[in-house]
């Protein structure tokens, strides 16, 4: 293909995806989500999946993918394996994660995402996109990708296939409105789980992989010629480690806050570790290195010591605020004031307050680690239009780990719960469900709902 034909194609997806982007989003959510989560495995369904997936990848928040994805390409695919074959072998990567996530969402259910929102289990997950970060840029090696580094002559399809699928991994998070669909229709059935409704619903998230990546596929085969392989290339590994080590301060947000650290304390603990390891390496490799002076290994040092004192304040200051419970009073309506609007934190007081009042009541469930909880309470806060129309109805803020968030997961009516955050619910005072949604940017449907 010549350049020309690739730029223009690109250009095109690129002002596609800035007008999907601005687009109703919550219209092609609500599509997508009704195949997914529907019982049907025709053709044309999966066909609109892999659409679906194709209308994703267009997402702004994807795009910084693809750069990367060419210099890996560009930096892997040499010797004597066909030029096909590793981007071909990427894009396979990226699908089967979503395979994977459909597999086993529907092998366990609602435990799976359970395991997922275990603090421990984020904990993890960023200790090993920690791992990968440093692995890219270089700054650790990981045996598993000895000689497939960006630029190395060697091969490495085992590594292109796996780094396919961290890419998946990543634009998963960017997708999430999508991929939640099949996570729902998966938590809600009730009929019991059969080896062919696994297989189904693996195989619904693996068409959505296969759009999603399409993309990915055609930069691999089809992109712009790099430069030869040369010292710039350690600048690509250092992006490309900056932007796996972005999601591993994301996961490891979810796991801190899941044990009761506020959002400044885990900044500490973040870049208190980043720059105790940054400085540990140097002295390190300082050891072993002629020439290596006094100076440095003391400058390296006292940096050690800095990011061991950051650390050490994050995680002592968060727990000693942590242990220190306010005394709390049985008569006391507990509430959060947020801008102009003050929630209710019991369910009880806010469903009298409905009933006294003849309003509907609007639930918000909140967790500090999730992102786009975040988002939504910074329109609570910003969004006039939204303000006002939340001023009307009785506001209710379930935190996930308050005892009542277990009752709202329980509830059948609400199988997103089992997925995970943000999810939101209108019900009256008599609990009668009016409107929930997944999607943070639906206000407009929100305040339809609650002008009823």
């Amino acid at each position: 293909m010549k350049p020309i034909y690739l730029i223009t194609a690109l250009s095109l997806m690129l002002v596609t995806g800035i007008a999907y982007a601005d687009s109703p989003l919550s219209a092609m959510n609500a599509w997508v989500d009704g195949q997914l989560a529907s019982n049907q495995s025709s053709l044309a369904a999966y066909a609109f999946l892999m659409l679906g997936g194709l209308l994703a990848s267009l997402l702004p928040c994807v795009y910084p993918l693809y750069p990367i994805t060419a210099s890996i390409i560009a930096g892997r695919s040499q010797g004597d394996v066909p030029r096909a074959l590793h981007p071909a072998l990427y894009y396979v990567g990226l699908a089967s994660i979503y395979f994977l996530f459909g597999l086993i969402a529907a092998a366990t259910g609602g435990a799976f995402n359970e395991l997922l929102r275990l603090p421990v289990t984020n904990l993890l997950l960023a200790l090993l996109f920690l791992v990968l970060a440093l692995a890219t840029a270089g700054f650790l090696h990981v045996p598993l990708f000895s000689g497939n580094g960006l630029g190395d002559k060697t091969p490495g399809l085992a590594g292109t296939f796996l780094m396919g699928m961290g890419a998946g991994l990543l634009s998963s998070s960017c997708v999430g409105p999508f991929v939640v669909g099949i996570l729902v229709g998966i938590a809600s059935q009730t009929d019991g789980l059969t080896l062919y409704a696994t297989l189904i619903a693996a195989l619904k998230m693996l068409a959505f992989g296969l759009g999603l990546g399409i993309p990915f596929l055609l930069i691999g085969l089809f992109g712009v010629r790099l430069p030869k392989s040369g010292s710039w290339m350690k600048y690509v590994q250092w992006a490309l480690g900056a932007l796996i080590l972005y999601f591993t301060y994301a996961y490891l947000e979810k796991g801190l806050s899941g044990y009761g650290f506020k959002p400044e304390h885990i900044q500490l603990v973040f870049f208190g570790a980043l720059l105790l390891l940054f400085s540990l390496y140097h002295v390190w490799e300082g050891e072993n290195m002629h020439g290596f002076r006094r100076m440095e290994k003391s400058l390296f040092t006292l940096f050690a010591l800095v990011g061991g004192l950051v650390l050490a304040q994050g995680v002592f200051t968060s727990s000693a605020t942590a242990t220190i419970a306010a005394p709390t009073s049985t008569a006391a309506i507990a509430t959060e004031t947020k801008g102009e609007l003050t929630w209710y934190l019991n369910r009880e007081d806010a469903v009298k307050a409905a009933r006294e009042q003849g309003k509907p009541i609007f639930v918000d469930f909140f967790a500090y680690w999730c992102a786009n909880c975040k988002e939504f309470e910074h329109l609570t806060e910003t969004n006039r239009e939204l303000i006002d129309g939340l001023k009307k109805v009785v506001l209710l803020k379930v935190y996930d780990n308050d005892p009542e968030f277990k009752v709202f997961q329980n509830d059948p009516r609400y199988p997103e719960l089992k997925v995970g955050l943000p999810f939101f619910v209108i019900a009256d005072a008599d609990d009668h469900l009016i409107y929930k949604t997944s999607d943070y940017t639906r206000t407009d449907e929100m305040l339809l709902f609650m002008a009823e």
